[in-house]
């Protein structure tokens, strides 16, 4: 796992990097700190409905599938370093999914985001709330405890999420360097992948 945050430390300051900005400066911001939980938890939904969408269309055989579980796991770990859980705090991966299906799964992730998303002040016309780091990281560590079930669902073991991390991460580099953006977007790099 240490090797996973290492890379997407990695991704993240060559990424913001090229949207003029300074990661470690953004985290160590209390302000722009829950910028990036919200725009990391913004990214995280969207990938995880992204999977629902692949699930439903083309069931749990499918290489995308595996794909876009990495892709939840980048921003999942972006979370994590910017609300302070370390690899050595995320619970074991399962090897079973003990008859949980994807769709609990999906719904637990779904509630972990809007926990996620309580731990920040977002209701701005509610009195009193603002951050609140304890809740925030509960929230990520439910949230690696649903990848965990989800994986086990897709039957990925942490060495085969490892090896797809690995090449996608690559593949994010790649796009940062090419101006990826909306307009240019493909999955065509995505495809490459063996898994």
């Amino acid at each position: 796992m240490r090797d996973i945050f290492s890379l997407q430390w990695e991704l993240n300051i060559h990424t913001l990097a090229n949207a003029g900005k300074d990661f470690v400066a953004t985290m160590n911001d209390p302000e722009q700190k829950l910028v990036w939980i919200e725009n990391y938890r913004k990214a995280l939904s969207a990938e995880l409905a992204e999977l629902v969408r692949e699930v439903r269309d083309h069931g749990l055989s499918t290489q995308n599938g595996k794909v876009e579980i990495v892709d939840m796991l980048h921003f999942l770990v972006s979370l994590s370093q910017i609300v302070g859980v370390e690899p050595g705090e995320i619970p074991p991966f399962r090897f079973d999914a003990n008859g949980e299906s994807f769709e609990a799964c999906a719904l637990r992730a779904f509630l972990g985001l809007d926990d996620l998303q309580s731990s920040l002040k977002w209701k701005w016309w509610a009195k009193g709330g603002g951050f609140k780091p304890e809740r925030a990281k509960s929230a990520i560590l439910d949230l690696w405890d649903v990848v965990s079930r989800i994986c086990a669902v897709f039957a990925l073991d942490f060495q085969e999420l490892k090896k797809i991390y690995i090449a996608k991460n690559r593949i994010n580099f790649e796009r940062q360097s090419n101006n990826y953006n909306e307009d240019t977007k493909t999955e065509d790099d995505n495809r490459s992948i063996r898994i």
